[in-house]
């Protein structure tokens, strides 16, 4: 009951991790098979989704297994963003509306911060990938190259430096609220 529970609160998460595996594999052309939703518990471990993708590479599987990480990054300031653009015309609505909105970004957000971390499985040659990748970085910067991040400051605006700050401390209350629940079970069990 408990495990069918977590699966429809981190329900919309589920979909969007997935989802993310199963477009970033075909946009890389990896094949790819069969997506459930469904949980399944083997040993210990709880599975709520899976998507099966093809042998490939390690640099694809490594971006393969980042998607949901990538897109989270990305909805999250989206939604805040949009949210935050838009408050005057939210505050001018029905106040039942405005909160029942307020309540469904909450919870939509809850679910996909707490669901776009990969999983161990997902990360299979990413270790290799990322030791091969901070090697050449040494090697390169002790060679003397040093690019110019000048062009950042275009990009780096003040209005998507405060989306960005605003995403992270959004990304602190399912992380406070996690370390919460993680207590409350840590003190449950110590109980018994």
């Amino acid at each position: 009951m408990s495990i069918n529970f977590l699966f429809f609160l981190f329900l919309p998460g589920i979909i969007i991790h997935e989802l993310s595996h199963f477009l970033v594999a075909i946009i890389l052309f990896v094949p790819v098979g069969a997506m459930e939703f469904t949980p399944k518990v083997t040993g210990n471990k709880v599975k709520l989704g899976s998507v099966e993708i093809g042998k490939t590479d390690p640099i694809r599987r490594s971006l393969i297994g980042f998607a949901p990480v990538f897109t989270g990054l990305l909805i999250i300031p989206t939604v805040i963003y949009l949210f935050s653009s838009n408050f005057p015309f939210f505050q001018n609505i029905n106040i039942y509306l405005y909160v029942a909105i307020i309540l469904v970004l909450t919870y939509f957000l809850f679910a996909v911060s707490n669901t776009m971390f990969s999983s161990s499985r997902d990360m299979e040659g990413t270790l290799e990938i990322l030791i091969t990748l901070f090697i050449i970085f040494v090697a390169a910067y002790t060679l003397g190259f040093r690019p110019n991040f000048s062009f950042l400051e275009k990009i780096l605006t003040k209005e998507l430096n405060v989306g960005i700050q605003n995403s992270l401390i959004f990304l602190l209350v399912p992380i406070s609220l996690d370390l919460f629940i993680l207590a409350l079970i840590k003190l449950f069990k110590d109980k018994r």
